[in-house]
């Protein structure tokens, strides 16, 4: 089964007792762009096997060369998908899946400069369901990430690269501990968003967490 992580919650249920009883002389093959991102109970009943990405230089390369993405565009969707042809070339094809994760990330950091009122206000309008907040939280978990490493003047690559300015400036403005804590925030709501919590209030306590910011 390809792309799991695009199956709702309910598709997901629904495999664990063909996952805990499997037929005989069958093997499932699971593909997804990161645990993190299923059901912890599907998780636990697999065998996990970590694929190596490609290089940013590599898969940038071959973007261009297969499917003539141009250059400036090839190299940001090599780092936005970490790697990882299949994800490079969706986002390639879907514009608008391109277009709403740029969304999610710009609004992460208007958030950053909001009261707590406009805040609670955006809870409003992405925790309406599990499914929906989901890609929220990753693509911000995604953003925290590059900040951490830009606090510790790494040489790592970002992975979005669209933000770059931002990121400096706000790891600058925060340092590592603080960008760190916010990124283990995001990893730990995405373990309890499946279970039986209330999403608005978890979305609510992830913003509270986020430092305020006055706006550039």
């Amino acid at each position: 089964l390809l792309r799991l992580e695009e199956a709702t919650v309910a598709a997901q249920n629904a495999m664990l007792k063909t996952l805990e009883e499997p037929p005989q002389k069958v093997i499932l093959l699971l593909t997804a762009d990161a645990a993190e991102n299923l059901l912890p109970t599907i998780v636990s009943r697999c065998e996990v096997l970590r694929l190596r990405p490609l290089s940013a230089e590599r898969l940038a390369e071959a973007l261009q060369t297969h499917w003539g993405v141009n250059n400036n565009e090839a190299w940001k969707l090599a780092h936005l998908a970490n790697g990882r042809p299949g994800y490079a070339l969706r986002l390639h094809q879907n514009p608008q899946m391109l277009k709403q994760l740029q969304a999610w990330g710009a609004e992460m950091f208007e958030l950053l400069a909001e009261s707590r009122r406009a805040r609670f206000a955006y809870v409003e309008k992405v925790a309406k369901s599990r499914e929906e907040l989901r890609p929220v939280l990753v693509t911000w978990l995604s953003l925290w990430r590059d900040v951490m490493l830009a606090a510790v003047s790494t040489n790592a690559p970002l992975t979005n690269l669209e933000f770059e300015p931002q990121i400096h400036h706000l790891a600058e403005t925060i340092g590592w501990s603080k960008a760190r804590a916010c990124t283990v925030g995001l990893e730990r709501a995405l373990a309890q968003l499946e279970a039986n919590v209330n999403i608005r209030l978890l979305a609510e306590n992830i913003l509270l967490d986020w430092p305020r910011l006055t706006a550039a």
